[in-house]
């Protein structure tokens, strides 16, 4: 399957701007909660997916491109829109001040 192209991704993520605002208040209070998700279902299949790595001077570089989904690709678009990003930033707060972490001691 043939992967989208610059203008296909830039029309995917203006399209998204009037849908996260639409579900902005679902965002404040869930976003957080979805964003977990998809970077758990990213996580494996990243490791599993074909990794081109780029050369330089004869050693690899720090970035490699990565082949991902469709599915799993589309929604990574989606969490890393900016307006995104700012909705569920205070989600984040809150889990990073009060969840708990296995490598912390309770408050």
């Amino acid at each position: 399957m043939r992967r989208p192209g610059p203008a296909t991704h830039a029309v995917i993520s203006l399209a998204l701007w009037p849908l996260i605002i639409i579900l902005s208040p679902a965002i404040l209070l869930a976003g957080e909660l979805v964003n977990r998700y998809v970077m758990r279902r990213a996580r494996p299949r990243a490791s599993t997916a074909g990794v081109a790595v780029v050369w330089h001077s004869g050693r690899p570089a720090h970035a490699a491109a990565v082949c991902l989904p469709p599915r799993t690709s589309f929604l990574l678009t989606v969490i890393s829109n900016p307006l995104w990003i700012a909705l569920t930033a205070p989600g984040r707060w809150v889990n990073d001040q009060f969840g708990r972490h296995p490598h912390e001691p309770p408050h």
